[in-house]
């Protein structure tokens, strides 16, 4: 049964082949216990993803370096559906969060690069809040409010005033800092480099939205990402 308190995270990128996938099996790993009891489910998608591409070869190997494995993934194209189904959706770069925007402009409240949340929901010290949704939603504020983007227009009514404001503003900054680029194609060195991007980066996501130490549930379960 769906738990009602369940906040659905979803990791993406370009191709869903590495960089998200990587980052799905290393939140996977952390968040075993939220997984097992149904508090938290995670995915991975790729916004011009082939359906049904499996992993990049280097990508399995050095995951299961980790101990991670990763090799029975399948990429998932995102669609409006994914989108409207997730509470928290994680671009790799600002260039994926714009092009998820637009195909629903409404998820603007959600949607956000992985390193641009952690530093945004890493503000103003720890989240008084206990339940995940709740987590949640603090979090989310402190990156990005957006009022009149939480729930659908009325009929009659117009998001153009509010989405105006942001797409002018997001549309046109780029940061380095705020982007995990594309491994793919580049060296080895780059690959690892990447992956402990990422892994830095999710540890921190975990941390803020339960509260706890990075891979320690993991690791008394020995739990395995995938």
């Amino acid at each position: 049964m769906y738990n009602l308190r369940m906040v659905k995270v979803a990791f993406i990128c370009t191709g869903n082949i590495c960089r998200s996938v990587m980052a799905e099996a290393f939140f996977r790993k952390a968040a075993h216990g939220e997984l097992k009891r149904g508090e938290v489910a995670v995915l991975s998608a790729g916004l011009m993803a082939e359906d049904g591409a499996a992993p990049l070869p280097e990508v399995v190997e050095l995951m299961r370096e980790k101990g991670l494995e990763v090799s029975g993934h399948r990429a998932r194209r995102v669609d409006e559906e994914l989108i409207e189904e997730c509470d928290l959706l994680l671009t790799m770069t600002l260039h994926n969060s714009q092009r998820l925007l637009t195909l629903d402009p409404r998820a603007a409240h959600k949607a956000f690069t992985l390193k641009e949340f952690v530093r945004g929901a890493s503000k103003n010290g720890p989240v008084e809040c206990v339940g995940l949704r709740d987590r949640l939603k603090s979090l989310r504020s402190r990156v990005r409010r957006l009022e009149g983007l939480e729930a659908p227009a009325e009929e009659g009514e117009s998001l153009k005033a509010p989405l105006q404001s942001f797409f002018l503003h997001y549309f046109h900054l780029y940061d380095h800092d705020l982007s995990i680029d594309d491994p793919v194609g580049q060296s080895p060195a780059f690959l690892r480099r990447c992956a402990e991007e990422i892994e830095e980066s999710v540890l921190a996501l975990y941390s803020l939205l339960t509260g706890r130490n990075g891979f320690e549930g993991a690791y008394r379960h020995g739990g395995r990402g995938g």
